[in-house]
């Protein structure tokens, strides 16, 4: 039995990019895996002020999508 227990509080969570290519929208899965959806809300928004398409990704793969539409 693993030592790990992620209740529903503890979850782990990763900021991912869309971007668009050609008339598809990719999405990269590269970002780490954060302990707190707090600090990975954090994450988000300092790409979003950068200009990057993001969303919150869920250790069980549920996307909180922080963007209306798809990029430009």
């Amino acid at each position: 039995m693993s030592s790990y227990n992620f209740g529903s509080s503890g979850s782990m969570w990763r900021v991912v990019f869309y971007e668009r290519r050609g008339n598809r929208v990719h999405l990269d899965r590269t970002g780490p895996w954060l302990p707190e959806k707090s600090l990975a809300r954090g994450w988000a928004d300092w790409f979003k002020t950068q200009g990057y398409h993001v969303a919150l990704q869920d250790q069980n793969g549920g996307l909180e999508k922080l963007h209306v539409g798809i990029p430009g």
